[in-house]
């Protein structure tokens, strides 16, 4: 029998993770704990990215139902145009805003009698298009009805609708409508009219137990519709996960949400140390979308032109946020930190019926626009916009409007009265106080030491925007 001192040694080699890895032992206890509390965060980190698209809706749905009320029969309409007093991500002044939020769960199926000559869409929460509507849209600028579907909706689809199902039981709608000319302002009355043609009621209602549609004017009104920066962020995503069908969110992320609590039907009961480490995400997550943002993408996707600064906020990828071959998460956080709304319509090169919006948050040197200096930008004749162009500054933060004394923070080509110059091309000045001989109308006041990006804005996007024989020119820093 041979004896202990004659059996072969242990072999000095170990596989790596044994060797990597506190050499095949578990971890002291303090580490361990350390670690856990590190991936709690690092997946709060992510549910924040990942959900900030339902967060962004979230914010405006809870906004609006504390300024206006609730129920599919209140439309809140922006009668004399929206301006910086709404807080709500890169609103556009210079059309006429149509927006309110649909519980599918609670009405059942819903009717929207859509007016013709409508720029919108429906959305599920985590703004998913449901469809366009209007010229995009079924019903080619006509009109008509549409029937909105409840995920889990089984019954019987009757005809003559347009008819979409959603994948959330909360449905954005989101209408604009086009304003008149005029003499020294654009004329808001007859893109009110037809807004206010808008009929929403339950399928199976009868005619008489139809409430009667509200028109609550969000005009003149500060009005917070912002989603949350602090654990209200949390909270309110767990009461979306557990109204919502499961089907609403993959698993892979509910796997994410499960990591940091929250499962549907489940208490979310963060322990205090889960409380702070959630409280240093939400305000975290947001720096680094916003550094992602300033840095720019290596691969320049994000740039219209060789030639020039601005910046296709899509980077173009589809309205789903979809490149070549993957999903564009970080391009999509940084879309739905400062805006809202991401239609087929936005994106597709659609010759006279689509928008396009070029966005500059540098100069022509390079350098970011600051609200202490003053700017020119020159647009040249002839913008392919059939329909009309905008141009208006944003704070960089939220896409809220750069807010001064002047309240409206853009200029549009449906104001009869802005200068231009002999060649049709036209100047416009930003900046914190208005150069001399520089016309009312074809200036936009800024924040001092608060930078802002800017936005030209072409509906009706014509070929030459396609083929970029017209481009804006460079914002230019003047002094």
């Amino acid at each position: 029998m041979a004896s202990i001192m004659s059996l072969p040694s242990v072999a000095q080699d170990v596989p790596p993770l044994v060797k990597q890895l506190n050499n095949g032992n578990w971890l002291p206890q303090a580490e361990a704990e350390a670690l856990r509390d590190e991936l709690f965060y690092q997946r709060a980190i992510h549910a924040y990215v990942t959900m900030i698209p339902a967060m962004n809706t979230i914010g405006m749905r809870d906004g609006s139902e504390v300024a206006f009320g609730k129920g599919y029969n209140v439309l809140p309409i922006w009668k004399s145009r929206m301006d910086s007093r709404a807080w709500i991500p890169t609103p556009n002044g210079d059309v006429i805003y149509s927006l309110t939020f649909l519980d599918l769960k609670d009405a059942g199926p819903l009717v929207v009698a859509a007016p013709p000559n409508v720029i919108g869409m429906f959305t599920d929460l985590f703004q998913r298009t449901i469809t366009d509507v209007g010229l995009i849209g079924p019903d080619r600028a006509r009109g008509g009805l549409y029937l909105l579907l409840p995920p889990d909706y089984d019954g019987k689809i009757p005809q003559g609708y347009f008819a979409f199902r959603s994948q959330t039981n909360n449905v954005m709608l989101f209408f604009r409508t086009v304003m008149g000319k005029g003499a020294t302002a654009p004329d808001p009355k007859q893109a009110v009219e037809m807004a206010e043609q808008t009929r929403i009621y339950p399928l199976w209602a009868s005619e008489k137990d139809v409430k009667p549609m509200q028109f609550p004017d969000g005009s003149g009104k500060r009005v917070n519709m912002m989603y949350p920066i602090d654990n209200a962020f949390w909270t309110k995503l767990k009461a979306f996960v557990d109204y919502e069908p499961v089907s609403a969110i993959d698993p892979e992320l509910r796997g994410v949400l499960a990591s940091i609590g929250i499962v549907k039907g489940q208490p979310f009961n963060p322990t205090t140390k889960q409380q702070e480490l959630l409280k240093k995400a939400v305000e975290t997550a947001p720096k680094m979308i916003l550094a992602n943002r300033q840095l720019g993408r290596p691969d320049d996707r994000n740039l219209y032109y060789k030639d020039r600064q601005y910046e296709n906020v899509w980077a173009g990828a589809t309205s789903e946020w979809l490149q070549d071959s993957y999903l564009d998460v970080d391009q999509r956080a940084g879309f739905f930190q400062i805006a809202f709304s991401s239609a087929p319509a936005m994106v597709m090169h659609t010759l006279g019926a689509g928008s396009k919006y070029p966005t500059a948050r540098k100069d022509a040197n390079g350098e970011f626009l600051n609200g202490s200096n003053s700017y020119r930008l020159r647009l040249p004749p002839n913008a392919p916009a059939a329909l009309f162009w905008a141009v208006t500054l944003y704070n960089i933060t939220d896409g809220t409007m750069v807010e001064t004394a002047q309240l409206m923070p853009s200029i549009n080509s449906l104001n009869e009265a802005i200068a231009k110059n002999t060649d049709g091309s036209i100047e416009l000045w930003f900046g914190p106080s208005k150069p001399a001989n520089v016309a009312d109308t074809n200036f936009i006041q800024t924040v001092p030491n608060r930078n802002f990006i800017a936005t030209v804005r072409l509906y009706g996007t014509g070929v030459s925007f396609f083929d970029q024989s017209w481009k804006p020119d460079d914002v230019v820093k003047v002094n």
